[in-house]
C-alpha cells in the first residue's frame, strides 16, 4: 500500500518532470531567436547545471540533518519561478540566469525527494519506490514536451515564450501537490554537531565499492538526455525537421523509458544488475553514435525508442545501488554526491560541446556523448566481472562484497 504522502510526492514529480525538459528545449529555442547559435545553446546547457554541481553535497548533508521538506518547497518555489523569468527574458544573460535557477531548483527538489524514500521505507522497498517515483518523471515528461511543442509550434514560426509560459502553469501544478508531501510523518532534526560525527566525506563514499560505475553510468545518462534534448533541435533546424516533430520525437523517447520502468521487475528477475546496466549504456551509446547518421524522423524514432528504453533501465538502477551503499546517517549525502556527477557531467560535457560546435558539426556531439556511454558501459562491465554477490537490485539489505544488494 502507498501512503497518501508519497502519492503527492510522486505528482509533484510529475508536475515539474513535465516542465524540466521541455523548459530546456523551449529556451533552446529562445536562445536561437535572440541570435544565439550553437555555442550559446551549450552555455545556456551548461550554466542550468552549474549552481545544483557547486551546492549538491551540501543540500545533501541538509537533507540528512531532516530539513527535506523545506529544501522541497525551495526547489519547487525556485523552478516555478525560474521559467516564468525564462518567458520574460529580453536577453541572453537573463535567460542563462533564469535557466540557472530553474537548474538549482530541479536540484533541491530532486535530492530531498529522492531522500524521503530510504528515510521512509524499508530496504527491500527502497528500489521499488525508486522505480514509481522515476515512472512519475517520465510520466510527466510524456505529458510536458508535446504540451510544450504544440504550444509552441502553433503557427509558421516556434513561440518559444508562449511555450515557457504553458510550462510555468504546468510546473505551479507541484504546489498543491507539496501540501500532500507535507503529510508525511515528520522525522528527527539532527544536531549539527551530531550530524558531523557520523558524516563521511565525499572521498570515503566514493571508495565504496560499486559506487564509482554507478555514478559513471548516472552521468553518461543524464548527459546524454540533456545533449539530446538541447542539440536535436539544432540537428533538427539543419535537417528541416520541425519544432513539432523534434518534442514528438523526445516524447518517443520518454514513453520507452516508460514501457523499460514497467517492465524492469521482470528483466531484473532474470538479469543481473550490472549486466542491464553495462547493456543499457552500450545500446544508448550505439543510438548516439547513430543520431547524425541518418537525420530522418522514421530512423530518429527508432534510435529514440532503443535510447529511451536503454535510459529508463540505467538511472532507478543506479538509484536503488547507490541508496544501499551508505548508512542512514549518510544517504542524503549519497544520493547528492550521485547527483553532483550528473551535473558535473551536465556542465562539462555541454561546455565541451559548445567548443567543439564552433569547429566541427553538430554530429560530433552526439558522437562524444554516445563514446562516454561506450565508456561507462567497459567500466560496469568490468565491475561485473569482479563482482561475488550481485543480485537483482529490487532486493534489500546491505550492500554485498561487490557493493551490491545481496541477492
Amino acid at each position: 500500500m502507498r501512503p497518501a504522502w508519497f502519492a503527492a510526492l510522486v505528482a509533484h514529480t510529475i508536475a515539474l518532470h513535465g516542465v524540466y525538459n521541455a523548459s530546456k528545449v523551449l529556451m533552446s529555442y529562445r536562445t536561437l531567436d535572440m541570435g544565439g547559435g550553437s555555442v550559446a545553446v551549450g552555455l545556456l546547457t551548461a550554466v542550468y547545471s552549474l549552481a545544483p554541481l557547486l551546492l549538491a553535497i551540501p543540500v545533501g548533508r541538509r537533507v540528512d540533518r531532516g530539513y527535506a521538506i523545506p529544501i522541497m518547497w525551495a526547489g519547487t518555489l525556485l523552478s516555478v519561478g525560474g521559467i516564468v523569468a525564462a518567458a520574460l527574458a529580453g536577453a541572453l544573460p537573463v535567460l542563462m540566469g533564469a535557466a540557472m535557477a530553474v537548474g538549482l531548483g530541479q536540484l533541491l527538489m530532486t535530492v530531498a525527494g529522492q531522500a524521503l524514500i530510504p528515510l521512509s521505507f524499508e530496504p527491500a522497498d527502497v528500489t521499488a519506490r525508486f522505480g514509481t517515483l522515476t515512472l512519475g518523471v517520465s510520466i510527466g515528461q510524456t505529458v510536458g514536451m508535446p504540451i510544450a511543442g504544440f504550444a509552441a509550434g502553433t503557427g509558421g514560426h516556434p513561440d518559444a515564450v508562449r511555450g515557457m509560459w504553458v510550462m510555468a502553469g504546468l510546473a505551479a501544478l507541484a504546489i498543491p501537490a507539496m501540501l500532500g508531501v507535507m503529510a508525511r510523518p515528520a522525522g528527527p532534526r539532527i544536531a549539527r554537531a551530531e550530524a558531523r560525527a557520523a558524516a563521511r566525506s565525499p572521498l570515503a563514499l566514493l571508495r565504496i565499492r560499486g559506487m564509482k560505475p554507478a555514478i559513471l553510468a548516472s552521468m553518461a545518462t543524464l548527459a546524454a538526455i540533456d545533449l539530446m534534448s538541447a542539440y536535436l533541435p539544432v540537428l533538427g533546424q539543419a535537417h528541416g525537421v520541425g519544432v513539432q516533430a523534434v518534442t514528438l520525437l523526445l516524447t518517443v523517447r520518454t514513453l520507452a523509458t516508460i514501457v523499460a520502468r514497467t517492465a524492469m521487475g521482470a528483466l531484473m528477475a532474470r538479469v543481473r544488475l550490472t549486466t542491464l546496466l553495462w547493456l543499457s549504456s552500450a545500446a544508448a551509446g550505439i543510438c548516439l553514435l547513430l543520431f547524425p547518421v541518418w537525420v530522418t524522423v522514421p530512423v530518429l524514432a527508432v534510435l529514440m525508442v532503443i535510447s529511451g528504453f536503454a535510459f529508463g533501465l540505467t538511472q532507478p538502477l543506479t538509484m536503488g545501488w547507490v541508496s544501499h551503499l551508505a548508512d542512514a546517517a549518510n544517504r542524503g549525502a549519497v544520493m547528492s554526491i550521485r547527483l553532483a556527477g550528473n551535473r558535473l557531467s551536465q556542465v562539462v560535457l555541454p561546455s565541451l560541446a559548445s567548443a567543439m560546435s564552433a569547429v566541427f558539426a553538430t554530429g560530433s556531439i552526439f558522437a562524444m556523448s554516445g563514446g562516454l556511454l561506450l565508456a561507462s558501459s567497459a567500466a560496469t562491465w568490468a565491475s561485473a566481472r569482479g563482482a561475488v554477490g550481485d543480485g537483482p537490485a529490487g532486493e534489500g539489505g546491505p550492500a554485498g562484497e561487490s557493493g551490491e544488494p545481496r541477492a
